[in-house]
């Protein structure tokens, strides 16, 4: 028997569905899906470390005003001055209840110089206070505020204080000071007549404490 070779037309098998380049709809839905994973994974990175930068940048910037206000309050009581007999010159400090917490106020009179190149030589004689009160928006904490007030002798009297706010957010703000090897909380040069001999400071802001000690060179008069 002879069998005859049978071609179809197209050269193509029977029963055989023709496929074009491409791809099908499962193919892309997968794709959409790994797509939309790895979006999703990217952009939670990205936030978390956006969060971490600008932590380290507030961090940074609360440690530089830190140390902006350290060595400005170093120079400050450096140079403290009082003169026995004058009242135009005072150091005084007490500590008050503010809110649920206690803190601390200080007044003093000083030699300030103009600028840091200035420590050592004289230059105007002014009026420092530190005066804490509460935070309005936030109860937890304390708003350190700073007044100057150029003070003339004589006569004694006082210009405008110029006024300014160091920062709003201490948690702690107390004073200690250092005279004959004891410490005592508070100071007066009105029952005392003396400066103390050092002066601590504990305080916190942005979520950290410090202890810093500042000592008095200048005696009183």
């Amino acid at each position: 028997m002879a069998y005859r070779r049978c071609r179809y037309r197209g050269g193509k098998s029977p029963g055989v569905s023709p496929r074009f380049g491409g791809f099908t709809l499962i193919e892309l839905l997968i794709a959409l899906t790994i797509l939309s994973i790895i979006a999703a994974v990217s952009y939670t990175s990205f936030v978390s470390v956006r969060k971490t930068m600008d932590v380290g940048a507030k961090n940074i910037e609360v440690m530089r005003e830190v140390r902006n206000f350290l060595e400005r309050l170093d120079v400050e009581l450096s140079g403290a001055l009082y003169v026995r007999r004058d009242e135009a010159t005072l150091f005084v400090s007490k500590r008050q209840e503010v809110g649920q917490q206690t803190a601390s106020n200080l007044a003093f009179t000083t030699i300030m110089p103009q600028s840091f190149l200035e420590v050592g030589k004289r230059g105007e004689v002014i009026r420092v206070e530190y005066e804490v009160s509460q935070n309005d928006q936030n109860s937890d904490f304390l708003v350190l505020k700073k007044k100057l007030y150029l003070l003339s002798l004589p006569p004694r009297d006082y210009d405008e204080p110029v006024e300014f706010i160091v920062g709003e957010d201490f948690s702690t703000f107390l004073l200690r000071f250092k005279s004959g090897g004891q410490w005592f909380e508070t100071w007066d040069t009105e029952t005392r007549e003396e400066l103390p001999d050092s002066v601590e400071l504990v305080f916190a802001t942005g979520g950290k404490s410090y202890r810093e000690t500042f000592n008095v060179y200048i005696s009183e008069m």
